[in-house]
């Protein structure tokens, strides 16, 4: 029978678990980054989140292990080379844009970001918490009339313009793609969305030929005292552009939900700028990390694996 190890259990989905024990033996427990190997090496399916990093020696070094599960479209954190070379399949959300449409938790982080960047929100609740209650100090903006770009118009591209438009934004919209319909205005480069826009929204794919995509040339190409939010991929943007551009004032801050570093978190440029500068907002990768998507994404890897294996 199948041997399925879940290395990330909480709030796993109980009813992925039943489903998966109709054909496989399923065993739930936390494990940690030294116990990597040995997973891999007794058990055929490996089933993880965000957790951890499967570099190639790990990846063809393992014994046993013939699919790895991660219910996330971007896969930077597994070496994808490797585990063609070795014959494991990867399961994971990378394409399957039809059942994502449901799964709105990163746009709802993404809109969530942006207002708490415009309004100090985090430093007005904080504010309140010491004690004080004087509004002058949080004065902020509104989304409303502002230019919003968004680099990439994929599945989350699309409903944030849908989400900005809402809000009453002026949507651009760029991609490496062309766009075939859209009622926002599509402009022709990426270093023209930036200079367009008063806020500008990531949700491009992380790829090899991308990486720090996004640098000093783009942020000084914006209207000083702009904005930049990021819940895509932490590589996309060259960390210690992006801290320059806050501290000279050509941003007005920016707010991310991913890091270049994110499992050398003591090394991470961002992290360490921002412990001490409120212009800079980060969340530790929550962009999918809701009930809902958890549930929903469960049982669909489920029926993924299922179609493999039964």
């Amino acid at each position: 029978m199948l041997r399925v190890l879940i290395a990330e259990t909480i709030d796993f989905s109980k009813e992925a678990v039943n489903a998966l024990e109709q054909f496989a033996y399923v065993d739930l427990k936390d494990i940690g980054s030294d116990e990597l190997e040995d997973a891999l090496n007794l058990y055929d399916v490996f089933w993880f989140r965000l957790g951890f990093r499967l570099s190639a020696d790990l990846i063809l070094g393992a014994k046993k292990c013939q699919y790895i599960i991660c219910p996330a479209t971007g896969l930077d954190h597994i070496d994808i080379e490797a585990c063609q070379q070795k014959g494991i399949n990867v399961i994971s959300l990378k394409g399957e844009t039809e059942f994502l449409k449901k799964v709105r938790a990163t746009a709802e982080l993404t809109l969530g970001l942006t207002i708490a960047l415009l309004r100090h929100i985090p430093q007005a609740i904080k504010h309140t918490k010491s004690g004080g209650w004087s509004r002058t100090p949080y004065k902020g903006l509104e989304i409303y009339e502002k230019n919003i770009g968004i680099l990439g118009y994929g599945r989350l591209g699309q409903i944030m313009g849908t989400y900005y438009q809402a809000m009453g934004a002026n949507v651009y919209l760029y991609d490496i793609k062309p766009i075939q319909s859209t009622s926002f205005q599509v402009l022709g480069s990426m270093n023209e969305l930036f200079q367009s826009c008063d806020i500008v929204s990531v949700h491009a794919n992380l790829t090899t030929e991308n990486k720090h995509l996004i640098s000093s040339t783009q942020f000084n190409l914006m209207k000083k005292g702009s904005y930049f939010v990021n819940t895509s991929r932490g590589q996309l943007v060259k960390s210690a552009d992006l801290i320059q551009a806050i501290e000279s004032g050509q941003l007005a801050g920016a707010a991310v939900d991913v890091i270049e570093k994110e499992y050398d978190l003591e090394q991470d440029e961002l992290l360490k700028w921002a412990a001490n500068d409120n212009r800079l907002l980060i969340t530790p990768h929550i962009g999918g990390n809701t009930y809902e998507s958890f549930s929903k994404t469960e049982l669909y890897m489920v029926e993924k694996l299922k179609s493999f294996v039964v």
